[in-house]
């Protein structure tokens, strides 16, 4: 690939992932190279001097309580955050001087009824982007989190709000943002609704899917 101009890496699935690749695309100079998902081999045969990387974490999994989480599923995240701790290691090598690191994930860190599995890896991502921003210090880059509502809210998001973030967050004109977590749902996180006891929620879905064969 040609990267006279500076490159732009997008790591995920799905819509809000399209909707960044499409933006950078649109707006921002220099390629776009897509991936959909971390993959350490494939970012390490990029060129250097990459200027900017997008990563789309996976969705949360359906809710369910601590005690009915299984090995399963527990694998298949871990799994996952594996391959993103991986890739940027990988990716550090690849950035530009000043690159930015964007990662999209989810609000879980600051804990979620029927997501103990879910918001212990939301938690470990932030804590590995803010990891990443100290190290980074002495290259000049910037690493930022991007903190969505948890997929089980049903809140909705819109990709093209968030892939207007994303490129903001990406560009030099933020630069004085760093290691920070943005939580980008309209003013929901203000609702304390997570303080609410939610048990009678879980038991009602229960009883509605019948006994298990």
């Amino acid at each position: 690939m040609n990267m006279s101009k500076p490159s732009t890496l997008v790591i995920g699935q799905g819509p809000v992932a399209e909707a960044i690749a499409s933006r950078f695309s649109a707006d921002v100079q220099g390629g776009v190279i897509t991936l959909a998902r971390p993959d350490a081999a494939a970012i390490t045969a990029l060129e250097h001097g990459l200027a900017a990387a997008v990563l789309v974490a996976p969705p949360a999994p359906p809710p369910s309580l601590f005690l009915d989480i299984d090995d399963a599923r527990l694998d298949a995240q871990l799994a996952d955050f594996t391959d993103l701790f991986e890739a940027l290691g990988a990716l550090l090598g690849r950035l530009n001087p000043k690159g930015a690191i964007v990662l999209v994930g989810d609000r879980g860190y600051l804990g979620a009824w029927g997501a103990a599995d879910a918001c212990a890896f939301s938690g470990a991502h932030v804590a590995l982007m803010r990891c990443v921003t100290l190290e980074g210090f002495g290259a000049g880059h910037r690493a930022n989190c991007i903190a969505l509502d948890l997929a089980q809210d049903g809140a909705g998001v819109d990709p093209d709000e968030i892939a207007d973030l994303a490129v903001h967050l990406a560009s030099p004109a933020s630069r004085a943002i760093n290691g920070e977590i943005i939580l980008a749902n309209r003013g929901r996180s203000l609702r304390v609704r997570e303080a609410k006891d939610r048990r009678a929620d879980f038991a009602a879905s229960a009883s509605s899917k019948g006994p298990s064969l």
